[in-house]
């Protein structure tokens, strides 16, 4: 008994000396993780604070290189390697905070792009924490070769490209590529995640048995040469969205291996193909309301 009331006494001693101790904190040195937004006052970043309301995702021109390069596993940056004369670098991303000067019409390419096609609850739910505006963002191998993407998906968020001057002279052909790359990767990053599902009806029409050819593809109902289960709905996306309903449906000789004219009897000899666009589309639309073929037939400006 005794034991136990010295204890408590220890307890109450060391309480009282913490509460006395107030006095004396002090703040950390050490910057908070976190993000805010405005980060400036330029005509846009009102728009910025609404989407970052309305979405619940951070839309940053001003980030620490880190929020990208950081990955689980890795660090994602290319940097100079010694080891090799033969691969002097490590294989990773380049890239650089937006133009501020420009970053008004990056946002507004964004938007027409991609942010438009989807609902504000879809956006809360599926994007990721945080969108970041570049004004470079390459790949380079180890080799020394570098490829400019329109975007790249990170752990923790996807970054755009674009935002420097050359935003002013993008061609339709420029705008059509980024258009298709940032929503079919965000289409990808969902169904991978599993916030985004394909009903069964479009893989029971079809036998990933045996080996699907440029030759076969259309008539067993495929839109890629090799696809499997695992990859079939990306390969359908990927068709709608980068294709108008005008090309879709037009002819085309069934020799020529790409989405043009997939709906059109000469290529969609069975019918298959157009049955699993109707079920892929409808589902999309009735389950979360993605228009894929708006996104295919939109021409942004």
């Amino acid at each position: 008994m005794k034991q136990r009331i010295l204890y408590v006494l220890i307890c109450l001693s060391a309480w009282i000396v913490s509460c006395d101790n107030e006095d004396n904190l002090s703040p950390t040195e050490t910057p908070e993780i976190g993000y805010v937004v405005p980060q400036g006052d330029h005509d846009y970043d009102q728009k910025i604070v609404d989407w970052s309301e309305r979405c619940n995702s951070f839309i940053l021109y001003k980030f620490k290189m880190k929020e990208l390069y950081w990955a689980v596993n890795q660090w994602i940056e290319s940097v100079e390697d010694s080891k090799s004369s033969l691969y002097p670098y490590t294989a990773g991303l380049l890239a650089a905070n937006a133009d501020e000067n420009y970053v008004g019409q990056q946002l507004d390419l964004l938007e027409k792009s991609f942010l438009n096609f989807y609902r504000d609850t879809m956006l809360m739910r599926c994007l990721p924490m945080k969108l970041l505006l570049c004004s470079q963002l390459d790949w380079r191998t180890a080799d020394n070769k570098v490829t400019t993407r329109n975007m790249y998906n990170s752990y923790d968020c996807m970054a755009f490209n674009w935002g420097n001057e050359t935003v002013l002279t993008m061609t339709p052909e420029q705008k059509k590529a980024f258009k298709v790359d940032v929503n079919l990767a965000f289409l990808k990053r969902l169904l991978a995640n599993g916030k985004l599902s394909v009903c069964v009806d479009f893989y029971s029409l079809v036998a990933y048995t045996p080996t699907i050819t440029n030759q076969n593809m259309y008539s067993r109902g495929f839109v890629v040469r090799g696809t499997k289960l695992e990859n079939d709905a990306d390969n359908f996306i990927e068709a709608i969205i980068s294709t108008t309903y005008e090309n879709l449906t037009a002819e085309y000789p069934a020799n020529n291996y790409t989405f043009n004219g997939i709906l059109h009897p000469t290529k969609d000899v069975n019918g298959l193909v157009r049955a699993r666009y109707d079920i892929l589309v409808d589902h999309m639309k009735t389950a979360y309301g993605i228009d894929l073929q708006a996104i295919g037939d939109t021409v942004v400006n």
